[in-house]
């Protein structure tokens, strides 16, 4: 997952971080881990289904 960041932490200028990034950074790991959350969930339905 750090490689993931690794370009947006690159393309931060040296200043400190303003208010727009933090909220871009935040937002893009928010969405990660919602798509990692609706793919988990869709497998252990399909696992299911395929017991029954």
């Amino acid at each position: 997952m750090y490689l993931a960041l690794w370009p947006i932490l690159q393309a931060t200028p040296e200043s400190s971080f303003d208010t727009t990034t933090i909220i871009r950074v935040v937002a893009g790991l928010l969405a990660l881990v919602l798509v990692i959350a609706i793919l988990l969930r869709r497998k252990r339905k399909a696992s299911k289904q395929d017991w029954s």
